[in-house]
């Protein structure tokens, strides 16, 4: 597990830790709702970035949660190096960014590498601007 606010405590484990947290709650959940008729929802709000969602088993999550969203709203900020499209839907020709970049923060491409990792299309909720 990489990336986050300087001084972040984080380790190689952390990775399948948060898949274990996800079936821990899934778990609880379900038997809470044994116990009162209901279902409790579980979602999460997921990265689009594939530097992000690289530290998370995008292969293994599907079955605990209710809906991922994926929050594809703000791929560049002002801290970026350089001025860009602030949510690309597709990626574009005349995105200034290096291609590896051009071709990766967009929404469509995290659409993609979610269905890729096995994630079903309706549990994802694409968030955009606005």
């Amino acid at each position: 597990v990489s990336g986050g606010q300087a001084g972040n405590l984080h380790r190689p484990e952390d990775k399948q830790n948060f898949t274990a947290l996800l079936a821990e709650l899934r778990r609880q959940l379900d038997a809470l709702g044994a116990s009162d008729g209901r279902h409790y929802q579980l979602t999460i709000a997921a990265p689009i970035g594939p530097s992000e969602y690289k530290n998370i088993e995008l292969n293994a999550i599907g079955p605990y949660l209710d809906w991922i969203n994926l929050e594809a709203y703000v791929f560049y900020t002002a801290n970026s190096p350089i001025t860009n499209f602030n949510a690309p839907l597709y990626a574009s020709s005349t995105d200034p960014a290096p291609e590896s970049k051009r071709l990766n923060l967009n929404a469509d491409a995290a659409v993609k590498a979610y269905l890729a990792a096995g994630l079903p299309a309706n549990k994802l909720v694409l968030g955009v601007p606005f």
